[in-house]
């Protein structure tokens, strides 16, 4: 079954959804009435294109094309071309109802391309933003010099938290309001590569914040972005034993 259809076909139980890993960094839940919300979906080869470095080439195809899902919401946690895909970003709003919650970067590269900026709102750490199914709390991630305006998520469905750590190193002291509320899910990257955690900083990382689920991304898409499951496979027990490690395949999800 193609993905397309396994995600009209899915029914979330009355106050659960369903989490979905499209590769990369990028997710897809829906809701048990049917809304959609994505985060960082990359459906192109937009960087191989932008950087002209064969080590950008995506090694595997995605799921399914731009705009063959229309969600309610789009979240692009920061400019990078792997999380703001540019050549997917006018099919991605060409439904004409999709609304984006975005940094200041992201939004300015949009004005520029002519998109309609009425349904782009630009996202400050520690705004929330109610999206009607669930809320939404921009939190800080330490990105570097590399995207210093790159945020991470943090989604209240009223049932159960999901924390998208984004693009993030290590830095405690730019990570306490996630470890203070202590979100039930937890996706963080594990590429080791440009400033982001790798496996066994991730598994430390999961035991700081007491999650119980968590969902390793930004692995195994480009020859340079490196990443290594068997690192959080093989420190989650000790670092982080509460834990349930999902690590899915691209395509693949589970209910929250």
């Amino acid at each position: 079954m193609d993905f397309v259809r396994k995600f009209a076909q899915c029914r979330p139980q009355p106050g659960h959804a369903q989490l979905f890993w499209l590769g990369q960094a990028g997710f897809l839940i829906k809701t048990h009435d049917g809304r959609t919300l994505a985060i960082d979906p990359y459906f192109t080869d937009s960087v191989l294109h932008s950087e002209k470095n064969i080590g950008f080439k995506r090694l595997t195809p995605p799921v399914c094309e731009a705009g063959d899902i229309p969600f309610d919401a789009l979240l692009i946690s920061h400019e990078h071309g792997d999380h703001f895909d540019a050549e997917a970003i006018a099919d991605m709003m060409k439904n004409g109802f999709t609304q984006v919650y975005t940094n200041r970067p992201v939004a300015e590269s949009m004005a520029k391309m002519g998109l309609d900026m009425n349904r782009v709102h630009v996202l400050f750490k520690g705004g929330k933003v109610d999206l009607g199914f669930c809320t939404l709390l921009p939190v800080d991630c330490d990105h570097g010099s590399l995207a210093p305006e790159a945020l991470g998520f943090i989604l209240d469905f009223g049932f159960t938290r999901v924390y998208y750590a984004g693009d993030t190193a290590l830095t405690y002291d730019r990570l306490t309001v996630p470890m203070q509320i202590k979100p039930e899910i937890a996706i963080l990257p594990i590429n080791g590569a440009f400033g982001n955690l790798n496996g066994y900083e991730a598994a430390e990382y999961a035991g700081r914040l007491g999650c119980k689920i968590c969902v390793p991304c930004h692995f195994w898409t480009f020859p340079l972005h490196h990443g290594d499951p068997q690192q959080i496979i093989d420190s989650i027990g000790e670092k982080a034993p509460d834990c349930e490690l999902k690590l899915l395949c691209q395509g693949e999800g589970f209910e929250i």
